[in-house]
């Protein structure tokens, strides 16, 4: 195993699982919002995270987000960075509705 892939699956043993689990739920959030344009997010890492609206109603989807983030490997960065961009992509979606 290369280093990198050594030191990257050592810091995915340290993130809490509680971390993804704000992540899925932010994602979600994201997902159900009315004022989404998936085509106009600026993040593609967090487009391809990111889970259809539909998706979300189906039973187990929330199980399946968080295997999918967990599949992902995130180190904390990127956790950090997809949680700060979700979190910006929910306020622009917001603006969107409130004019």
């Amino acid at each position: 195993m290369p280093l990198s892939d050594r030191n990257r699956a050592s810091a995915r043993q340290y993130l809490p699982e509680s971390k993804l689990g704000d992540l899925a739920g932010r994602l979600r959030r994201l997902a159900g919002h009315k004022g989404l344009v998936r085509e106009q997010i600026s993040s593609p890492l967090l487009l391809r995270l990111l889970p259809r609206p539909s998706d979300s109603e189906k039973p187990g989807s929330e199980a399946a987000l968080l295997q999918r983030l967990i599949d992902a490997n995130l180190d904390a960065t990127r956790i950090s960075y997809l949680m700060a961009s979700a979190e910006q992509e929910i306020a622009i979606a917001h603006s969107r509705l409130s004019g």
